[in-house]
């Protein structure tokens, strides 16, 4: 991981969080397109004084990664985490402090996507460490001079995965990494050359669990150290995505919870730091989909985030002070836009129909300047878009991997306001 979070300066500055099981650090490549977080249990470490949970910030300098390259077996490294800072203390060598810095609003922005993307639904599977190197050397061995630039995920149940490189046509299968989903697929992802990240974690991985978001969408690989666990978050496109191109918040529950629910809710996680959804529903005695409401407001916020790793929302409070919303969570036009057409009653729902499994499909018209579109959506279980199309340019050109269009999220909000 070394060479991703330090290797000149092409690194954001990592928040660093305490919580009663593990510490686990964050931090964004300077293109803002690859995410990384290193959890370590609590086990990992020799000794634990005395603690407290919190998050902080820091700046990530040329000599902080000197310092982590001092630590050795036959020495004894102290780590010691506060509201100043992080001080790193290697046997024989000088004590070294970073102190706590501000938070710039690009990589804030980057963190409010992030934690939006890993709570959306996803095709998981498992790879054996030795296939994640097979992918590696294919992209050693191999450069590409034309689009496209992708790598397709084979999915069959029962059959071994199979990822074929494009625009050279080679297929590599994965003899070890079975699919173990329910239905046959196919899912492209681009930004590929940055797996090379995991490459130094292979021999000590015990496997790795990839989260597919959808064709050209962000993707996630966990890596199984043991006690620890690295979370590599890829962007589906290139430089400075997380922060300025992906509005997953957008996809995001929106389920309308008052304001005494949704502070009842934060507060119940902050009694136990971090939690799942059911269990938070059982002992505050509320309805799944208006927890997960509350608690999606507050990873928009900043103040929570989805652990892919453990399946729980922990609280994790990036500043102190409320962040500035209007300048974080709606700086974009689509939003404003699919406010304003339910303001002017544009939008008309003309069906809602429920299948299996909660899902709901919703489909119907928005007016705009004259023109009406035909935008229509996928709802599912959990109150998110999973599948969604419209007529409209914006639609056309990106599908969702921008976001939704201002008309289907018109429309999603009209349904909310009708249900």
């Amino acid at each position: 991981m070394g060479h991703f979070l330090w290797d000149g300066p092409y690194v954001l500055d990592p928040v660093i969080t305490v919580h009663p099981d593990e510490v686990f650090f964050e931090c964004f490549s300077q293109d803002e397109s690859s995410y990384g977080r290193l959890s370590a249990g609590f086990e990992v470490f020799d000794h634990i004084g005395e603690f407290a949970c919190g998050t902080t910030n820091i700046d990530y300098s040329a000599a902080l990664y000197d310092e982590f390259q001092k630590i050795r077996a036959y020495k004894t490294t102290k780590f010691e985490i506060d509201r100043s800072g992080f001080d790193v203390n290697t046997t024989g060598e000088e004590a070294y402090k970073e102190v706590k810095i501000d938070l710039p609003d690009s990589w804030v922005r980057g963190f409010l996507q992030v934690s939006s993307a890993m709570s959306m639904p996803s095709t998981v599977l498992d790879l054996h460490p030795m296939d994640v190197h097979n992918l590696c050397f294919v992209l050693r061995r191999n450069k590409e001079l034309v689009a496209p630039r992708s790598m397709r995920y084979c999915l069959k149940p029962g059959d071994p995965i199979r990822v074929v490189f494009e625009p050279w046509g080679i297929e590599v299968e994965c003899p070890r990494s079975i699919y173990e989903g329910d239905k046959e697929d196919e899912i492209r992802v681009w930004g590929r050359r940055r797996i090379h990240i995991l490459e130094r974690l292979i021999p000590i991985a015990r496997r790795f669990r990839v989260y597919l978001l959808g064709q050209g969408m962000p993707s996630f690989y966990l890596a199984d150290l043991g006690d620890m666990t690295f979370t590599l978050g890829l962007s589906g496109w290139t430089a400075n995505d997380w922060s300025s191109a992906g509005n997953f918040d957008l996809l995001a529950p929106r389920a309308e919870v008052d304001s005494e629910t949704k502070t009842r809710v934060f507060d119940a996680l902050r009694e136990s730091w971090y939690e799942t959804p059911d269990a938070l529903a059982r002992r505050l005695g509320l309805d799944r989909s208006v927890v997960l409401g509350a608690l999606s407001a507050y990873t928009q916020a900043g103040r929570a985030i989805w652990d892919l790793n453990r399946q729980v929302y922990r609280v994790r409070e990036l500043s102190r002070e409320p962040l500035p919303m209007s300048k974080l969570r709606f700086a974009n036009e689509r939003e404003q836009n699919a406010t304003r057409f339910l303001q002017e009653n544009a939008v008309r729902l003309h069906g809602a129909a429920a299948g299996a499994h909660g899902i709901v499909n919703v489909h119907g018209t928005v007016t705009e300047h004259g023109r009406e579109y035909q935008p229509s959506l996928v709802i599912n279980a959990d109150d998110r878009i999973a599948s969604a199309s419209c007529d409209c340019n914006f639609y056309q050109q990106n599908r969702l991997r921008m976001g939704p269009c201002e008309h289907v999220l018109g429309l999603r909000m009209q349904h909310a306001r009708q249900g």
